[in-house]
């Protein structure tokens, strides 16, 4: 597997599903709430879409990718968003704990994630609808 093959976007896809994955796992480890497995699910399929052309070049996706990458950014995004409202009081009482800057780390990524998404989706859209000359 060629990493250098990867576009920009996808290297910071990559490394912000990485990152929403690991801090998902710490924080499920921490006792941060059942919700951050979602988180966790959501980084893995984003790695798994970015990787699906190297890994699995026959198997087409039933969206596109940046629709899969919007969604799993979004699921990451709520689930991490959700778990912080949770834990909103505790998270201002302990702001120098390392359960809680991997956590706003991992919230970082899951914003990200889905940011950088949206925008390929958006440019996407664009190009889908420029009308035939």
């Amino acid at each position: 597997m060629d990493l250098s093959k990867l576009s920009q976007h996808d290297r910071i896809t990559l490394g912000t599903a990485a990152a929403v994955a690991v801090t998902a796992l710490l924080s499920i480890s921490n006792a941060w709430g059942a919700l951050m497995f979602l988180s966790l699910a959501a980084g893995i399929g984003a790695i798994a879409v970015i990787l699906q052309p190297m890994l699995a070049p026959t198997v087409k996706l039933p969206v596109t990718k940046a629709q899969a990458l919007v969604g799993l950014g979004g699921v990451a995004t709520v689930a991490t968003g959700l778990t912080a409202l949770n834990w909103l009081e505790w998270i201002i009482e302990h702001p120098g704990k390392f359960d809680t800057i991997q956590f706003l780390v991992g919230f970082a990524a899951a914003i990200v994630l889905f940011a950088t998404s949206f925008q390929a989706f958006k440019a996407e859209r664009a190009a889908a609808a420029v009308p035939a000359a």
